[in-house]
């Protein structure tokens, strides 16, 4: 549709006067939803104002987002700035960024007197004492934070690899709000956390595909909708599953016809339904009509925590408020090996890079080229053991005592990286990307701050000093209180492991890489760290996270500190066999690349190519020495 005509420039200001009034009218109805105990309720200004402003830094980010789609892997080169994403849509992402941080600034005070029930303008008087007075508030504030830096990338980076990283930056921020919210309150909150936190990572990725589908233009945009009506329709697969379970957990066996929350998450769970099987249908929405289902989500999502689910209103205890599930009996070999209370997050995730990476090397096998079937035997090992990790009773308990805590924890930091490095995960995605993609793949990988923030001193670094920095601080009992906080640490602790590992064993081929002696050094003087961590925590009389596992007062764990020591041998045996793997598959690539080298040397020997580069040294050499004898001494 040309952009001249009137009905183009409408649709715009339609839907967003629409999505205004919308999450008014649903702020405004808090003032009729049940008391909470020991909770008051915020004045009526204060909930229009959080819905509204809620929504429409959604929308900003979410528009931030598409914009930097549109520089990066849904664009095109740009032939006058040498291939660097235009100058148009990084300020248009400069200008929504802006928005987006200025709107989060202000959910700040909002949030704090809407959890608090004090007017906006009393928190407003003291807000430093209010910015870390829940974690919700705490959230907004880190969105914000990221904003700011999303913003000052776009007006000053004009790599589309920065750019790239900056998008993962933009998605990853929705987390902490999503995380904070009403997903990590009651019985069963460890679900429905990390449902929220996948769906709503989905979420905002459908919505910015197509928002960059409509603010990208005519030009291209068959391109475009072709290229990411697969991505769109797994997104909304994936938000609509997660939905399900959010809708189920905050329903607390209620109908969802009896309280106001039920309603709007029908009417979200209707629109991604109606959503889903719109993208299905090869037609397509003319214009700005598409944005129709978008807005509504983002509405919803904005506006809804104004409304109280009814999980809110059934009674918890502390161990529910924490782990969201009752202590269960003593560990057997039975409970902890045999499948127990699983961790979604680690499961989708598993699954997810099982079949992706199945996918990839079947579109490269079909091409004609050839893949080893060894990585793809690593990669499914090293997710299977996190999918058994994440399925097994070893997950439950490893939330209720250290010592079952520290042999997950080591697993996924030492031998699930140490497997899946070994597949070439870079590789095989250069293998199956083109054109545009693949060009900010590269440009992802060669940006500088990237080699330096990512690179092989940072990881030896990040892998040797996270164990003391999380469970020798406070950080370690924080973090054991909130579900997202446990899964954090083990995204945290599998990334550390990965970033040393890919260095030291890994087959991709990096802008920054180490020769076999220095890879040999990373590993030799990072094993040192991990057994003194072990001997500390066997060693130390002071309990590590003594507040939470007081809190627990878990019956059959009559001694925390013979528990703790029992976590500090499970440490060290736990890290010792991945450490010896990684030693000897060292090895073995160090003899193979010696081995290729010196077949390469008798390879060019046999065809007289070393010779005669010998011969044209020598002679260069001679011919130097007669011309410094015919210059004589006195030159």
């Amino acid at each position: 549709m040309a952009t001249s005509d009137p009905a183009h420039r409408l649709w715009p200001v339609l839907v967003a006067v629409a999505m205004a009034v919308a999450a008014g009218l649903i702020g405004s109805a808090r003032r009729l939803e049940p008391r909470l105990l020991g909770r008051a309720d915020p004045d009526l200004l204060t909930s229009i104002l959080h819905a509204m402003t809620a929504t429409a830094a959604w929308t900003a980010l979410v528009l931030t987002l598409a914009q930097l789609l549109l520089a990066t892997v849904l664009g095109s080169r740009d032939q006058d700035h040498q291939g660097a994403p235009s100058p148009r849509i990084t300020r248009q992402a400069w200008l929504t960024s802006q928005a987006w941080t200025i709107a989060a600034l202000l959910m700040v005070p909002l949030e704090a007197a809407d959890s608090s029930g004090l007017p906006t303008a009393e928190v407003i008087g003291d807000l430093p004492s209010h910015l870390a007075s829940t974690p919700s508030v705490t959230a907004w504030f880190a969105m914000a934070v990221i904003g700011l830096i999303t913003s000052l990338v776009c007006l000053l980076c004009r790599s589309v690899g920065g750019l790239l990283l900056i998008s993962l930056a933009v998605i990853a921020s929705a987390l902490p709000v999503i995380v904070t919210g009403s997903v990590s309150v009651g019985l069963n909150h460890d679900f429905s956390t990390d449902a929220g936190a996948i769906c709503g990572v989905a979420t905002v990725i459908a919505c910015a595909i197509v928002a960059a589908r409509l603010l990208g233009g005519p030009d291209g945009a068959p391109a475009r909708v072709a290229r990411t009506r697969a991505p769109l329709m797994v997104c909304l697969a994936v938000a609509l599953a997660g939905q399900l379970v959010v809708t189920w957990q905050g329903l607390a066996g209620t109908s969802p016809l009896d309280s106001r929350w039920g309603i709007g998450r029908l009417v979200l769970l209707i629109a991604l339904a109606g959503w889903l099987v719109l993208t299905w249908i090869p037609r397509r929405l003319p214009g700005w009509p598409a944005a129709l289902p978008v807005a509504v989500v983002l509405v919803i999502t904005g506006a809804s925590s104004q409304l109280i689910p009814p999980r809110y209103l059934v009674p918890q205890t502390a161990v529910v408020n924490y782990l969201g599930y009752n202590l269960p009996g003593p560990p057997t070999v039975g409970r902890l090996l045999l499948p127990g209370r699983p961790n979604l997050l680690m499961l989708f995730l598993a699954v997810a890079a099982a079949v992706s990476y199945l996918l990839a090397v079947r579109r490269v096998r079909r091409d004609g080229r050839k893949w080893y079937s060894g990585r793809i035997v690593a990669w499914l090992i090293g997710w299977a053991v996190v999918a058994y990790l994440g399925s097994s009773g070893l997950w439950k308990y490893s939330s209720i005592t250290f010592s079952w805590h520290m042999l997950v924890h080591m697993l996924v930091n030492m031998l699930v990286p140490a497997l899946l490095v070994l597949a070439a995960p870079i590789t095989l995605l250069r293998s199956v990307l083109t054109d545009r993609p693949r060009e900010c793949l590269e440009s992802l990988l060669h940006w500088r701050p990237t080699t330096i923030l990512f690179g092989p001193f940072a990881g030896w670094a990040v892998f040797t000093a996270s164990f003391y920095a999380v469970y020798f601080t406070p950080i370690f009992g924080l973090l054991m209180r909130y579900h997202w906080g446990h899964q954090w640490m083990l995204l945290h602790f599998m990334a550390a492991g990965l970033l040393l590992f890919e260095y030291v064993i890994g087959l991709d081929e990096l802008p920054t890489s180490l020769p076999h002696i220095g890879r040999l050094g990373f590993i030799i003087t990072a094993m040192p760290f991990h057994s003194f961590f072990a001997v500390i925590v066997m060693s130390t009389k002071q309990i590590i996270g003594a507040d939470y596992y007081e809190t627990l007062a878990v019956p059959w764990v009559r001694d925390l500190a013979a528990n703790q020591n029992l976590g500090g041998q499970l440490t060290w045996a736990a890290g010792e066999p991945p450490m010896a793997v990684v030693l000897i598959a060292l090895c073995v690539q160090w003899f193979l690349a010696d081995k290729r080298d010196q077949k390469k040397i008798d390879a060019a020997e046999d065809e007289g190519g070393l010779e005669a580069s010998l011969t044209a040294y020598n002679e260069m050499l001679a011919q130097m020495a007669g011309q410094d004898d015919q210059d004589g001494p006195g030159r």
